[in-house]
């Protein structure tokens, strides 16, 4: 796959502008890339806290021919970005099931993959990531307490900071298609494994009302969570698990 960058430095959303271009027909490995988004867009309809400062956003269209690589995409982003964090800042990250980054117990990173036309043939996926890479101000109260940055600083040059957010995307875009034209599934899911931060752990696994207090296990062969509760395992897919911050 050719990935193709067009940078708008300012959006309501990366995932709006590039579900009209897939609309239109734009092409897979097409990629919007901002600085600042008015209506970021989260998991589960949650607003995606964008402000601007040298941080990145960006949102890839994918348009798998084999369907199955598609459970595969949000783990896939998942590795490639640790990867890219690595590669450009030496930053050692663990993953919080499903789609979140984190570092030095905060996150710097949440990725959200939407399927659209199930069922058709138009389905494509929206693949939308934001990260953190600097300090910001006048964070929201409710996700003081969570948010981080790569850098422990502000960005003081916004030019700068710009250039930093593309570096970072084309990492993490060369990372990503290394994955996503040879998946390797049992490869691609180790890995995904070996950073994630929550294996081990006690934490609270929410889907909808229901509410289990359990231990984390394992990481399925499909990105799954595998709970210990009460000495028996199950597997979730859908959901997302709450742990406390002193325990990542």
């Amino acid at each position: 796959m050719e990935t193709d960058i067009r940078v708008i430095e300012v959006v309501d959303s990366t995932n709006t502008v590039l579900e009209s271009l897939a609309k239109q027909g734009a092409a897979e490995g097409t990629c919007v890339l901002s600085f600042c988004q008015t209506k970021g867009q989260g998991r589960s309809g949650r607003t995606f806290f964008s402000p601007d400062g040298g941080n990145l956003y960006m949102s890839l269209l994918l348009r798998p021919k084999d369907r199955k690589v598609t459970d595969l995409i949000t783990v896939m982003s998942a590795v490639a970005t640790v990867r890219a964090l690595k590669r450009q800042f030496g930053t050692d990250a663990g993953i919080k099931w499903v789609n979140d980054i984190y570092h030095d117990g905060r996150k710097v990173c949440g990725m959200v993959a939407v399927a659209h036309g199930i069922g058709t043939d138009d389905m494509h996926v929206i693949l939308g990531i934001g990260v953190n890479i600097y300090e910001s101000a006048d964070v929201p109260g409710d996700i003081a307490d969570i948010y981080g940055s790569v850098l422990k600083k502000r960005c003081e040059d916004t030019h700068a900071g710009h250039e930093t957010a593309i570096a970072l995307a084309n990492v993490i875009l060369e990372e990503f298609v290394s994955l996503y034209d040879k998946p390797d599934r049992e490869r691609i899911v180790d890995e995904y494994r070996s950073y994630s931060a929550v294996i081990g752990k006690e934490v609270e696994y929410l889907s909808g009302d229901e509410v289990i207090c359990a231990i984390v296990r394992d990481i399925s062969s499909d990105g799954g969570i595998v709970l210990e509760t009460e000495g028996d395992l199950k597997t979730y897919r859908d959901g997302e698990i709450r742990i406390r911050m002193k325990d990542m």
